[in-house]
């Protein structure tokens, strides 16, 4: 048996056993999605068996019964009555939604043509106002996304629109908190990431290439090479995707980190210390 827990990643799954895919995606509507390579290639690898049930609105449970027979065993001790996606999407709509100072992000055509649309929603966000609130228009609620929003200081309230839409808002409330986080995690183009790359000398440079590592080995390299980083040094990383785990992360540490999306399966991070 192959022992797993709430926080394991869809992606893992499905390394280990390919059959997952198709039992993962009979629990429920909003989960066969799997079944979609191109949505498979934007959601499994960030999305946690405890994200996949919300998304579902499933329990953990439901996974551990199709998941047993393929081998796996899920542990049940954290979490096991997690709210379902209609009780999410249904709660009562807070004070701070005002609709009028909402600015509209849709991205269903940019998943279903398998685009990762992480780094345009950050820098939508990154625009707003203080006050001011980021509509993301999807099929599911994107609970990765409302994890990393909400460590840069983002309100967050889900709206259902029907089975196939979901609204979910972040409210941008303090822009001096946002700024901070600017500061520490930021999307450059790729003329800009290349001038921020000269500025370093050859001998300050860590080069780290982790395109061709399996999961969860890339954020396990890049966390263990920070404590290389001297002042004056940048540890330049060479990435499939963006890696929304390790950004995650990074809020518990003393770092600025500069991305850059070349193109699809090239990813670019600059890191140093603050």
């Amino acid at each position: 048996m192959i022992t797993i827990t709430p926080n394991t990643r869809i992606s893992e799954l499905i390394r280990a056993n390919s059959q997952s895919i198709g039992a993962i995606a009979a629990l429920s509507k909003p989960l066969q999605k799997l079944k979609n390579p191109l949505l498979r290639k934007v959601l499994a690898s960030r999305v946690t068996i405890s994200e996949a049930a919300k998304i579902g609105g499933c329990k953990l449970s439901d996974f551990k019964r199709v998941l047993e027979p393929l081998g796996f065993s899920l542990s049940l001790e954290t979490n096991e009555n997690l709210q379902s996606l209609s009780q999410t999407a249904a709660s009562e709509k807070p004070v701070w939604l005002d609709k009028e100072k909402c600015t509209h992000l849709d991205v269903r055509q940019a998943i279903e043509e398998g685009h990762d649309p992480l780094r345009e929603i950050n820098e939508q966000y990154r625009q707003l106002s203080a006050g001011n609130i980021l509509c993301i228009i999807n099929t599911f609620i994107p609970s990765p996304l409302i994890t990393l929003l909400e460590k840069k200081g983002a309100k967050t309230f889900v709206e259902q629109v029907n089975e196939n839409e979901y609204l979910t808002y972040f409210l941008k409330e303090h822009a001096t908190e946002e700024q901070v986080q600017e500061t520490q995690i930021s999307t450059l183009s790729w003329e800009d990431f290349q001038a921020l790359l000269q500025r370093y000398q050859e001998p300050d440079i860590i080069q780290l290439d982790v395109r061709d590592l399996p999961m969860p080995q890339p954020m396990e390299r890049i966390l263990d090479t920070l404590p290389e980083l001297d002042n004056g040094k940048a540890l330049y990383v060479r990435h499939r995707r963006v890696p929304l785990h390790l950004l995650e992360e990074m809020g518990n540490y003393e770092f600025i980190v500069k991305l850059c999306g070349v193109s699809d399966g090239d990813v670019r991070l600059l890191i140093h210390r603050k």
